[in-house]
């Protein structure tokens, strides 16, 4: 809970960031870009073979890539543009943001037991937040009338992070009593699957960016360097 906890204060930092201070485009990219390529070598390196080791490579990819067109999904539907604009509609960012918040927290808490993933996954999270709280941050203050109506609306989808973590263990018992070591490798792809999600959704609005670039492979690149050497 330690670890939500902080995540879900290091967005509530970046929120106040954006509402106060105003967002750094520079900054957040490569920030982003960092975190992306984390997620995404977590995904890929660590997840999906955990997933494999118990299922098979076939359910893991399957599964993972479902869960991460689901969350594009969701996110289509609820964000109509990737670039922080004061004529957004605030209703549909918090929305989308709030769904993030949850998986946040859900996924910290159950890669708890996970040796390196579990100390990974949150240092990528943790980086994720930030950028993630200064947009949230910069579009409430353009689209709420005070200050303090934007803080709430946007402390609120960032404290889900909290929610997630709490909601994990109840709802992991009773989906694997029900559902057995399906219900496992069911969470995980899911979590993956928000991984490569969030991991593509920090690189494509910075494409254009070559320091955003390098960054992520950069950071990818470390990832699956850890996988070899944890493996070998």
């Amino acid at each position: 809970m330690a670890v939500a906890w902080l995540l879900a204060l290091l967005g509530l930092a970046g929120v106040a960031a954006g509402l106060w201070l105003g967002q750094s485009r520079i900054l957040s990219s490569l920030v982003a870009a960092a975190a992306g390529g984390l997620l995404f070598g977590i995904s890929v390196f660590w997840l999906v073979p955990e997933i494999a080791a118990e299922s098979g490579w076939m359910p893991a990819w399957g599964l993972t890539i479902a869960a991460c067109v689901a969350l594009a999904l969701v996110d289509e539907m609820f964000l109509h543009s990737r670039r922080p604009s004061a004529n957004v509609a605030l209703g549909p960012i918090l929305a989308a943001t709030a769904v993030h918040s949850f998986v946040d927290g859900w996924s910290v808490r159950a890669l708890a037991t996970f040796r390196m993933a579990g100390i990974a996954a949150p240092l990528g999270l943790a980086l994720h937040k930030i950028p993630e709280g200064l947009a949230i941050g910069w579009i409430a203050r353009q689209n709420v009338k005070t200050h303090w109506k934007a803080a709430a609306a946007a402390a609120g989808v960032e404290l889900l992070t909290v929610v997630g973590a709490l909601l994990e263990p109840y709802a992991n018992r009773s989906g694997f009593a029900a559902f057995g070591a399906w219900w496992t490798s069911g969470v995980i792809a899911v979590i993956a699957g928000s991984f490569l999600f969030l991991g593509v959704h920090a690189l494509v609005p910075n494409r254009k960016r070559a320091a955003a670039i390098v960054v992520f492979a950069v950071t990818f690149g470390l990832v699956g360097t850890a996988s070899l050497v944890h493996t070998g």
